[in-house]
């Protein structure tokens, strides 16, 4: 009987699925025997191993060593995640844990980012992170200004969430404390209930009106919330479980590999730039090694979901850990949290 070719291809990617599987499980070599047990078919050892090497010839497997089994590469990997995993549902138990832990109401926006970050690293066993928005990207609810000096005011912004950021701005001119408590009715009043951008860009074209009645209020409140908010980033990287990762045979047994790794996590600046170009997407992305494009993170890979509110991307919610780690079950956890918070927030938006 004759293989056509989608059946030859079928067999070549369910025994490369099977060596990551079991690859992921060891961290060990994978030799055919094993895999020759585990297909349990008509496939004789040597057309398995023929198979394995044909995988290795087109760089998705590659040998340590010559006695050894093969391994995983990362063009292995990255087919494996695009052309051959299967979808993987995450069980009713987990989905309902998931939202007992992340659902309460009495938590606030930050409590409830902190929260989804340690559970996912939990559930996981990676280490998770969270993009999660500041006061910057949300709505203002409220302006507190506090004189601190004829020319310092804390400006404490109050957004939806329960959101806090304080900034201490230096004024070019003296400023009263009755002044300070005008600029602050006004810029309630008159302005509150627009996220910061568009509260600065209401601002700056009542600016333009100089016949404004009220131009001098708007003047100085101009001033102060873009100092403020000169130094607020849009969004902030919350990272935690990094003992999950380095306990990972890749890092403990390689002292080398896990200098460089937490030294890639250090760099929380870099990291949350490359994350932040996949939330641009719809669904779950997954940048395996090389892909991530931060030094010492090379022997990683991440997966990160978004989550919205009011239909817009928001933040993003995600696991770095090995490149050998187990995609289909991951990729439905880190799907679902994402999914957990924009419901969550979405309810509190009333969206």
């Amino acid at each position: 009987m004759s293989i056509t070719v989608s059946d030859f291809e079928q067999r070549r990617n369910r025994i490369l699925e099977l060596i990551i599987e079991a690859y992921v499980a060891t961290a060990e070599p994978v030799g055919s025997a094993l895999v020759s047990r585990k297909l349990r078919s008509t496939l004789s050892p040597a057309t398995i191993r023929n198979i394995m090497v044909e995988l290795e010839e087109a760089g998705l497997l590659e040998q340590p060593h010559t006695s050894a089994g093969r391994v995983p590469t990362e063009l292995g990997y990255r087919f494996y995640v695009d052309s051959v995993m299967a979808s993987h549902p995450l069980p009713t138990e987990m989905v309902r844990q998931i939202q007992q832990l992340v659902h309460p109401s009495e938590m606030e926006a930050e409590q409830v980012f902190e929260r989804a970050g340690n559970t996912l690293a939990e559930l996981t066993q990676q280490a998770a992170f969270v993009i999660a928005p500041t006061v910057r990207r949300s709505t203002v609810k409220q302006v507190e200004l506090v004189p601190l000096g004829v020319r310092r005011v804390l400006c404490v912004l109050i957004a939806n969430e329960e959101m806090i950021s304080s900034h201490v701005v230096e004024v070019e001119e003296s400023i009263t404390r009755d002044e300070v408590a005008s600029l602050a009715r006004f810029i309630n009043t008159e302005l509150a209930g627009l996220t910061c951008t568009n509260l600065l860009q209401s601002l700056e074209r009542r600016m333009l009106a100089e016949n404004d009645s009220f131009y001098y209020l708007v003047k100085r409140s101009l001033d102060i919330l873009q100092h403020a908010l000169s130094t607020e980033p849009e969004e902030r990287l919350l990272l935690g479980g990094a003992s999950f990762i380095v306990a990972q045979p890749e890092f403990s047994r390689d002292p080398r590999k896990a200098h460089a790794l937490l030294r890639g996590l250090d760099a929380e600046e870099v990291l949350l730039s490359r994350i932040r170009q996949d939330l641009n997407g719809r669904g779950v992305r997954v940048r395996i090694g090389r892909e991530i494009q931060v030094p010492g993170l090379e022997d990683c890979s991440y997966m990160i979901a978004p989550f919205g509110m009011g239909g817009e991307v928001i933040g993003g919610v995600g696991i770095l850990g090995p490149k050998r780690m187990d995609y289909p079950r991951l990729r439905s956890v880190v799907e679902g949290m994402g999914r957990c918070l924009t419901e969550t927030l979405s309810r509190w938006s009333g969206a």
